[in-house]
């Protein structure tokens, strides 16, 4: 990697090295993670699937995983790597939001482009 690009990735590659994914797998924010952050919207139907931009890596799939099951009410996630996608299995009667799998996804340093339910 040439010396000037490395330097321009510096601050996603700290972050990176704090949240513990790598500094390939790392996306900026996508239009649509923005709007799903302020999703208070319930979900009503387990289980969710989420579209996740970026998860290209072990670590990150790991990371996401961590993240979502700290999310109160989550049980289970299956994670597809290979076409990016999350299935989050969750208990409806805790009122998870949108914006909580969301911010989960995005904690873990990568961005959310769906949320599909049920």
């Amino acid at each position: 990697m040439h010396p000037t690009f490395r330097a321009m990735l510096a601050p996603a590659i700290a972050l990176a090295a704090v949240l513990g994914g790598c500094e390939y797998c790392l996306v900026e924010r996508s239009p649509e993670a923005e709007k799903l952050l302020h999703d208070d919207t319930v979900l009503t139907r387990s289980p969710a699937q989420i579209q996740v931009m970026g998860m290209s890596c072990p670590k990150c799939v790991s990371n996401v995983d961590i993240q979502l099951m700290r999310v109160p009410g989550v049980t289970r996630s299956a994670i597809d790597m290979s076409i990016g996608v999350v299935r989050v299995e969750f208990d409806p009667s805790r009122g998870i939001t949108r914006a909580a799998l969301a911010k989960a996804v995005d904690d873990s340093g990568l961005t959310v482009t769906s949320i599909q339910e049920g």
